[in-house]
């Protein structure tokens, strides 16, 4: 039985993969961690802690198929640089291999505006447009914080992994939500940069796809795990 490790975005939980955990534990072993500074898990919160907490995982296990979504596809492509031989396989879904335009902007706002108005912008996102998961979402958002958020997008808009990605020996799968206007490019820079890598832009869906549409995000990370390689 393989091991799949899910790494939820910066501001959600490990609850956030609640779809997947039920579908793909009927075949795999998942492993969920909260990332530093999240949920249950005690912060602060920076890349280099998030990274540390997914390699201490790792060394009780051979080999995973490490998923990431948005802020943590980063978080899977640093761990797999650092732990080539513990990672079997990536799914990278809406992340970014170097700054886009908007992270000063974007960061730069957030830091104006009131925790309580950032959750309330961010939690339909972070729910994936369904109802059901708001709430936990609007919690999740609170219980990370404004800072680790901003610490998040700081981090992010200062990595450029675009000249180690050939470094990556793991195939990745990298997907982008075709409503995700703004990391169609850079996922297609991220799956050019990555010596075995293939791209898929899932029609119809935006960021947090994984709760959009849970069953074809299920699939696709359940066929990559099990594909047959060398």
């Amino acid at each position: 039985m393989s091991t799949i490790v899910l790494l939820h975005a910066f501001g959600s939980s490990r609850r956030a993969w609640s779809p997947q955990v039920a579908e793909l534990s009927q075949r795999h072993r998942v492993l969920t961690p909260d990332l530093p500074g999240h949920h249950s898990s005690p912060g602060p919160f920076s890349l280099d802690a998030a990274v540390q907490s997914v390699r201490e995982l790792l060394a009780a296990e051979e080999r995973v198929h490490l998923v990431g979504i948005s802020g943590s596809v980063s978080v899977a492509l640093l761990t797999a640089l650092a732990e080539p031989e513990k990672v079997a396989s990536l799914v990278l879904s809406g992340g970014v291999a170097a700054p886009t335009g908007g992270d000063g902007l974007q960061r730069t706002v957030m830091g104006l505006l009131p925790t309580g108005m950032i959750v309330s912008m961010m939690k339909g996102m972070y729910s994936g447009g369904r109802p059901e998961h708001a709430t936990t979402a609007a919690e999740d958002l609170r219980a990370a914080g404004k800072a680790a958020l901003l610490t998040g997008l700081r981090e992010l808009g200062e990595l450029d992994l675009r000249p180690r990605l050939a470094e990556v020996k793991a195939p990745a799968l990298v997907l982008v939500g075709e409503k995700d206007k703004a990391n169609v490019a850079p996922a297609e820079v991220l799956a050019a940069g990555l010596p075995q890598a293939e791209l898929r832009v899932i029609p119809g869906a935006g960021h947090i796809w994984n709760l959009e549409q849970p069953e074809l995000f299920t699939r696709l990370v359940a066929d990559w795990a099990d594909a047959p390689r060398g």
